[in-house]
Order: C-alpha cells, then sequence, then structure tokens
C-alpha cells in the first residue's frame, strides 16, 4: 500500500483536519504512533 493511501487512513482515523503540503510535515511523532497504534508496521525486509 501507498504512503500516500495510508496517510489518507490514518488522518481520516484521527479525524485530523490539517494537511501536509510537500515536503511539510506537522508532527512525525504524533503520525508515525498514530500509524503504530492502527496496525500500519514498517516493513521487515531481509539482509
Amino acid at each position: 500500500m501507498s504512503a500516500w493511501r495510508i496517510a489518507g487512513i490514518i488522518h481520516a482515523l484521527e479525524r485530523w483536519n490539517v494537511h501536509e503540503c510537500g515536503d511539510t510535515v506537522f508532527d512525525i511523532e504524533k503520525v508515525w504512533e498514530a500509524s503504530i497504534r492502527h496496525g500500519f508496521l514498517p516493513l521487515k525486509i531481509p539482509n
């Protein structure tokens, strides 16, 4: 799933009214914690 799609899902689930534009991210820790809380985990890539 693309990062854009996940971002849209997280925004909807968290009922956030702000939207990032370009390279601007309002609070990366808040976004990371919300994505983990909703079950989106980083991929484990074997070495």
